[in-house]
């Protein structure tokens, strides 16, 4: 196989990795960046927890997923239902029929998460080292793409002599 023919796959292989997550990590940010920046806190009331058995490990020991249903409305009287997956601490402190607090996107009040403001920095500071990774991928891909050079000399034989 040539060495050019090698570089070259590797380099589209890498450039596409790199532009697919960058794609896929700038769109995970606006995402947050709607609920972070615009998001509107709420109370919902819980509707309904649940828990879900997913599997039992190598040791015998179940695994169990933790949800919550829940039920707010926006000052336009737009009722929104929805469910999210909860730690086990969090599900365990909750009731039902009790509140539950909440941020969502005033345009979109599908769009909405339990309240996290606790962990916004280390989700913002999360992104940083995607970040560096994509755009190396992407970099790498591009230097192993360019058009190598090849330097001759006013004294060499070829072209330009």
């Amino acid at each position: 196989m040539d060495r050019t023919f090698g570089k070259t796959i590797l380099g589209v292989v890498l450039l596409a990795i790199g532009v697919v997550g960058l794609g896929l990590l700038l769109y995970s940010l606006v995402m947050d960046l709607s609920i972070w920046v615009l998001g509107r806190r709420t109370e919902a009331e819980v509707m309904e927890l649940s828990v879900e058995r997913t599997s039992a490990n190598e040791e015998g020991e179940l695994t169990f997923d933790y949800f919550v249903r829940y039920r707010f409305s926006t000052p336009t009287g737009q009722v929104v239902v929805d469910t999210s997956q909860l730690d086990v601490r969090e599900w365990g402190s909750l009731t039902e029929g009790g509140p539950l607090d909440l941020v969502y996107f005033p345009l979109y009040p599908q769009h909405n998460r339990i309240e996290e403001s606790r962990f916004v920095s280390v989700l913002a500071c999360a992104y940083v080292p995607l970040f560096v990774l994509v755009w190396a991928a992407v970099g790498v891909g591009w230097y192993l793409l360019r058009p190598t050079q090849v330097r001759t000399w006013w004294f060499s034989r070829g072209p330009g002599s």
